[in-house]
């Protein structure tokens, strides 16, 4: 079903405006912004669960000579050492969150299990092939450095895969023991503020603007203001 008052085309490239073509165009910066959400989110509840000082964001996974990065040099005919540049980061870090001692690296995706492209596969299928991909990327990466790596991968509304599923449960567990609450209230505490922070964002997704804001053109001295329309009397 079509929401009601929304746009004929989109604003940022110009296409029809369909509910999955606003929930996946990247124009504008919105799709950017429900990952940063989802992701700030999650690393919220970390930090409830654990403290502060124990989570960061945007953690190094490896940096030129990480295993994946070995991968990929070997398949472009160049190895990882001499392939300079390559980096890849995750999207939140806590340490302590499965067990003392060792960091836990988490990256979000968040997909839409409805598009036309995923039309013979269940949401469930959607979701853990995504998960795997992510696995296969950045897991032995991690492990090489005696990290874990979770990857959360929801759909755009709300529903999650296995792994985020554990890293629901492990941080309502946590509160549960550190607020002295009932685990299944703290299941659903976690469960709902990581759904919400995914499903709020698609009303900016399909609602808000993609035009960017206009710069401001840079003035060195007074003669820009003679090129300028509207600004001279």
């Amino acid at each position: 079903m079509r929401p009601v008052g929304l746009c004929s085309h989109c604003d940022g490239c110009g296409d029809p405006l369909t509910v999955e073509h606003g929930l996946s165009c990247k124009k504008g910066g919105l799709v950017g912004q429900r990952h940063d959400d989802a992701r700030n989110e999650a690393g919220s509840l970390a930090a409830m669960a654990l403290t502060k000082s124990r989570v960061s964001y945007e953690p190094t996974i490896f940096y030129g000579t990480g295993i994946s990065a070995r991968r990929q040099g070997q398949s472009d005919g160049q190895t990882g050492s001499n392939k300079a540049g390559i980096e890849a980061r995750g999207d939140v870090s806590a340490h302590g969150l499965w067990k003392n001692g060792e960091t836990c690296i988490m990256d979000i995706r968040i997909t839409d299990t409805d598009a036309k492209s995923y039309s013979s596969s269940t949401s469930r299928k959607v979701l853990e092939k995504a998960a795997r991909e992510k696995k296969d990327k950045y897991l032995d990466a991690c492990l090489e450095r005696r990290r874990s790596f979770v990857p959360l991968v929801y759909s755009v509304d709300g529903m999650a895969c296995k792994e985020a599923r554990a890293f629901e449960k492990r941080v309502a567990s946590l509160l549960a023991s550190k607020w002295d609450r009932r685990y299944s209230e703290m299941v659903g505490f976690v469960r709902a503020r990581m759904s919400l922070a995914i499903v709020r964002s698609n009303t900016l997704l399909l609602r808000g603007s993609r035009v960017p804001f206009a710069r401001r053109p840079e003035i060195e001295d007074g003669a820009r203001f003679e090129t300028m329309e509207g600004i001279r009397e």
